[in-house]
């Protein structure tokens, strides 16, 4: 069978068509070099020898390598974004949920978070403030995203054995796009998570804890009024429970004197993750963007 390896350099990649053969006397399996196909980056179909040139691992080696050039793949991100804003304004979760399933199969989930869907709730948002989509479109637009993240969850078939994390807002919040998306983020990495439902009481946020026992608690504050709100839950969480909180949204700007409490912006998922993981409970002087 031949397929194409990858060999690193001094920091530079080459690129090799090679060949496995079986040796029945040693009972192992040889890679021989078909040939040498030059700098990784600048080697394309058309130097493999035509009779390689069907094999499925040598197409799909060099599909893959189209998809992930960085003009193919904003020309894909800008097409996608658009199709699904079409969507979306026309209230259609379904089709939107096939379009994320054609990105998912090349990109993966979480570039689609966070290089499609996130950058346009942004975009929806300006156009809705410029007024260039009035407030039921803006509406529909968000509703149907919501729609989309439950079905993303209902569909969700990640065997959850990692952490186990509770999402809430403090009493006054309405909003649960960002929790939501949050969600489906850390579900799709195998964590089982507890989302609350807005104006959930601060006694029932306890009782959660109590009895679900996570391993650290996700808040998230969008209107500035609710600050002082999510103060007093924090303060509350931590006169009860030795626990980690991860406070973010827009309405978060300020740096937390509160050992417990991890705020930070741009930073990933996977890298919260690890801090929970290691308990490094670190100040991160920037709020984290659910």
């Amino acid at each position: 069978m031949a397929y194409l390896r990858v060999k690193s350099i001094r920091g530079q990649k080459y690129l090799y068509l090679v060949k496995s053969e079986w040796n029945s006397e040693k009972k192992t399996s040889k890679q021989n070099i078909i040939k040498y196909l030059g700098i990784e980056s600048g080697a394309s179909i058309n130097d493999v020898p035509e009779t390689y040139q069907n094999s499925k691992k040598v197409i799909d080696y060099f599909t893959n390598q189209k998809y992930f050039q960085p003009t193919v793949q904003n020309e894909i991100t800008e097409k996608l974004q658009k199709d699904l804003l079409f969507s979306f304004k026309n209230g259609n979760h379904v089709e939107a949920n096939s379009l994320l399933q054609s990105y998912e199969e090349i990109y993966g989930f979480e570039l689609f978070l966070t290089d499609v869907l996130i950058p346009l709730i942004q975009e929806i948002e300006s156009l809705g403030t410029s007024k260039k989509i009035d407030l039921g479109t803006q509406t529909t637009c968000y509703n149907t995203i919501q729609d989309l993240m439950n079905l993303i969850l209902e569909n969700n078939t990640t065997e959850l054995k990692k952490k186990k994390i509770l999402i809430c807002v403090p009493y006054g919040e309405h909003h649960t796009l960002g929790t939501k998306i949050l969600e489906s983020q850390l579900v799709s990495k195998g964590n089982t998570v507890y989302n609350l439902a807005p104006f959930t009481p601060a006694s029932s946020i306890l009782e959660s804890i109590e009895l679900n026992k996570p391993d650290c608690v996700f808040i998230s504050v969008t209107l500035d009024e609710n600050i002082l709100s999510a103060n007093r839950m924090i303060q509350k969480i931590n006169d009860q429970y030795n626990i980690p909180i991860i406070i973010g949204g827009q309405a978060v700007k300020n740096n937390s004197d509160n050992q417990n409490v991890l705020i930070g912006q741009h930073l990933s998922i996977t890298k919260i993750l690890k801090l929970i993981q290691y308990k490094k409970f670190e100040i991160i002087p920037k709020m984290f963007n659910a």
